[in-house]
């Protein structure tokens, strides 16, 4: 009698089993919808910031490069170089933006960078200096384009890159992905531009994400996942339970394989 009762319950189990599955894939799964609709990505360059640190390296057209070498800052732990972190000053590593969004140039002074992206400075760098270079081409780059990504990610912490084209996938990768307990549909980041601060939604899901203006990453950004309500009870009700819960969802996806393995066997 328990036997038959057993395989009059067993299709619901099973089936329990799959929703569990299946509910576990829709958590976990990125991409779910959006990508017939997937448009040409547009890279947009980023403006400079006040605390961006930059490499502005000078070069002449001609063979003599005397006159660019004044505009040049020395290697680190070279002769002549610069201790001063003030901010605006010439580093040993380069140039601070400081808060009025300039930098201080040798000769030349003082130089307006908040605002402009790389390309602009370097052609504003190149006027100021036509006077004492010849031919001149100037070459900037962010040495440090740092993010913060905060949350249910595994190595939460600031990343930073050597490309300022960095996206939020890319912010992602580096600190490891989401944990089992990240909210793929709601993903924030967190921007201030010229003062103003906005803050854009992202559902990883849906691959509509990579039109958003979040999809590329700002200098300074925060990047912030939430955990999915599950973990906030479970973990409120009872502390302790944290360590146990990742262990139960391993599990917990394997039941449905299990349970329909053991049904062909036992036909």
């Amino acid at each position: 009698m328990m036997r038959r009762s057993y395989w009059i319950f067993l299709p619901f189990i099973f089936m329990y089993a799959c929703q569990g599955q299946k509910k576990l894939v829709n958590n976990f799964s990125y991409f779910q919808n959006g990508t017939d609709s997937l448009g040409k990505a547009v890279f947009k360059e980023p403006v400079i910031q006040p605390n961006d640190l930059l490499s502005i390296q000078v070069y002449s057209g001609t063979l003599s490069q005397e006159q660019a070498v004044l505009f040049n800052l020395p290697n680190a732990g070279g002769a002549g170089m610069q201790s001063n972190n003030a901010q605006g000053a010439a580093t040993a590593n380069g140039y601070l933006v400081d808060m009025d969004g300039q930098i201080a140039m040798p000769v030349i002074g003082k130089i307006k960078a908040a605002g402009l992206t790389r390309g602009e400075l370097a052609k504003t760098v190149e006027a100021k200096i036509a006077d004492y270079v010849k031919n001149p081409n100037v070459l900037v780059r962010y040495l440090q384009f740092k993010v913060n990504v905060i949350g249910e990610v595994k190595a939460p912490g600031t990343k930073s890159f050597n490309t300022d084209r960095v996206t939020l996938l890319d912010a992602l990768s580096a600190s490891g992905d989401l944990t089992d307990f990240g909210k793929r549909e709601n993903v924030r980041v967190f921007r201030e531009t010229n003062g103003e601060r906005k803050v854009y939604e992202v559902d990883l899901r849906n691959a509509s994400f990579f039109q958003s203006p979040a999809y590329q990453l700002q200098q300074n950004d925060v990047v912030y996942v939430d955990a999915i309500n599950n973990k906030l009870k479970l973990v409120n009700a009872n502390p302790n339970v944290q360590r146990d819960i990742s262990l139960v969802l391993s599990l917990l996806s394997g039941v449905a394989i299990l349970l329909n393995t053991y049904i062909l066997l036992t036909r």
